[in-house]
């Protein structure tokens, strides 16, 4: 039987303590190999730094700025790979002091910066989220980033294959973009295109959707949980029950009341759902939102990680039948203090899932909520 394990993973070094996480990513070496956990902070001097797993041991580096360039905010990390037998490779996009889009990317021998800009002559205020995008399931992946601009639209900054682009997702009718959720992907069958999913809060505190059929883009009101407007978002993931089926987009937020709620696609509508919160507590915020498969052939199950207002680390999680609240706790002697990312690793492709909850505590230290197995 497995357990679940807290450990500190310290900070970039002994004097720079971590002020937020950017972004997590597991790698894989080759498509047989451990995933590797890869998870991006800014440092107290605000730099790029990862903690990362080597496959026997963690480390800490220091992934510097772009040029003259401080790190202010976070817009997602993501892996890249060429074809499906390659080695995964990082993106970590962030946004810098000059309100522009700059991406640390590893290329199989070293890391790279790369400015990215910004649209149209804007400002960048905020990142949405990061994903990869295939053609086909043999097609290299491609990132996409989207970002809110400071006119309050969504735009996304896109690579072909050849060379980057910035697009203007614009906003809902009537609507302006206030604040991000999350991204994620959606495949209709194994061999499909992938089609991106950015889920965006509006000025009215309600939930949209920019989304691709395959051929173009369109918006869509989501609206809010019966009574409750929406206060921010608590993660993306999509879900399938079983690997030959369709993928099903889960966005969760957390309403004004202080509790958890997920807008879902069940097929053939769009439903809401009210996850409430840990018995006693109120949620003060969130952590991330990851998918489990107990086996490769399996149904995909969520994992939504928050804070609850007790400082400590609380899942909602579905067991396969019901869902439940478990209380994680804290790291030892210390509480958590701000919200940090969620990711699975997988010891290798018929390996269960294991979910992976970082967070910082309150002495600016990385922690990591871990499931091992016997």
């Amino acid at each position: 039987m497995g357990s679940w394990q807290w450990n500190d993973q310290q900070r970039p070094t002994s004097t720079v303590g971590v002020r937020a996480t950017l972004g997590a990513v597991t790698m894989k070496d080759d498509p047989q190999a451990v995933q590797r956990p890869y998870v991006f902070v800014r440092g107290l001097d605000s730099k790029l730094h990862v903690n990362w797993w080597d496959g026997k041991a963690w480390h800490w580096s220091d992934q510097g700025t772009p040029g003259g360039r401080r790190v202010i905010e976070k817009v997602g990390a993501v892996t890249v790979q060429d074809n499906p037998t390659a080695a995964q490779r990082p993106y970590a996009f962030v946004i810098t002091d000059d309100s522009k889009l700059y991406v640390n990317w590893w290329d199989g021998s070293k890391w790279q910066w790369s400015e990215q800009g910004a649209p149209d002559n804007r400002l960048i205020r905020e990142g949405v989220g990061v994903v990869s995008v295939q053609n086909d399931a043999n097609a290299a992946q491609r990132p996409y980033a989207f970002v809110i601009t400071d006119d309050f639209r969504l735009w996304v900054n896109w690579w072909d294959g050849s060379k980057w682009h910035w697009s203007d997702q614009g906003t809902p009718p009537s609507r302006i973009v206030s604040r991000p959720l999350g991204v994620t992907t959606m495949r209709d069958n194994p061999n499909a295109f992938t089609r991106p999913y950015a889920f965006v809060i509006t000025d009215d505190s309600r939930v949209w959707v920019n989304w691709w059929d395959g051929s173009k883009w369109h918006w869509s009101d989501q609206g809010a949980p019966s009574g409750q407007p929406v206060k921010k978002g608590a993660g993306v993931v999509s879900v399938q029950n079983d690997p030959n089926a369709v993928e099903r987009p889960y966005a969760f937020v957390q309403g004004y009341d202080s509790k958890l709620y997920v807008n879902w696609w069940d097929g053939s509508k769009w439903n809401w759902a009210a996850q409430g919160a840990p018995s006693g507590r109120l949620i003060l915020d969130s952590v991330g939102a990851v998918t489990m498969k107990d086996t490769p052939g399996a149904f995909t199950r969520p994992y939504v990680f928050v804070i609850g207002d007790d400082s400590k680390l609380y899942v909602n999680w579905w067991d396969g039948t019901k869902w439940n609240w478990a209380a994680q706790g804290t790291p030892a002697g210390r509480v958590v203090e701000r919200p940090g990312e969620a990711l699975t690793v997988q010891d290798n492709p018929n390996a269960t899932q294991r979910p992976y909850a970082f967070v910082i505590t309150d002495d600016s230290d990385l922690g990591v909520n871990w499931w091992s197995l016997p």
